[in-house]
């Protein structure tokens, strides 16, 4: 009898134990609140976003950032907000003549005027190392521009500590010549 209380014991305790997770999940937000801090403390003027997170793809370079818990966490995060949509008054920028923070209008149609596209950022365990990009796009005849930037959380601050991938771009059909004097 005593054996059979043990080995149901053990079980129910191993079960409890290896259900329990030492690192919460993510919130909604606590991801709004990590890319409003980061679009403040890099001055990034994001008055305009597309509606659509994009996802980043994690490729060796980005992998290298993070330890495997990061790893794992940040799957199972992509997973449980895969169908994340950018919500109205949910990100904020800082209006420095102003003085002021305004929240980013949200774009449904995202093909007029100058607008950023954000992608919904990869977190550490331990929310203090984001890989997140920004992509700005005019819609015009000018290109575009952006990238994906690591940031790590320092003193308090987001600080952009590596870049990936960054691009600029002009349309060679556009009349306008950015070589002239």
């Amino acid at each position: 009898m005593k054996k059979k209380t043990f080995l149901i014991f053990s079980i129910l305790t191993s079960i409890f134990l290896s259900s329990c997770k030492s690192t919460p999940d993510l919130t909604e937000n606590e991801v709004y609140s990590i890319i409003n801090e980061i679009i403040v403390d890099d001055s990034l003027p994001i008055y305009q976003a597309c509606w659509k997170f994009r996802n980043i793809k994690l490729t060796e370079n980005y992998k290298k950032e993070f330890s495997e818990d990061d790893l794992e966490f940040i799957s199972e995060q992509n997973e449980i907000f895969k169908d994340l949509k950018i919500k109205p008054n949910k990100l904020k920028w800082y209006k420095k003549r102003q003085k002021e923070f305004e929240y980013t209008l949200v774009d449904t149609i995202c093909d007029q005027g100058i607008l950023y596209h954000i992608s919904f950022p990869l977190i550490s365990a331990d929310r203090k190392k984001v890989i997140i990009e920004f992509q700005e796009d005019c819609n015009c005849l000018l290109g575009g521009q952006g990238g994906k930037d690591l940031y790590e959380k320092k003193n308090g601050h987001w600080i952009r500590v590596k870049s990936f991938d960054h691009w600029i771009s002009q349309n060679k059909n556009s009349k306008i010549n950015l070589n002239k004097s």
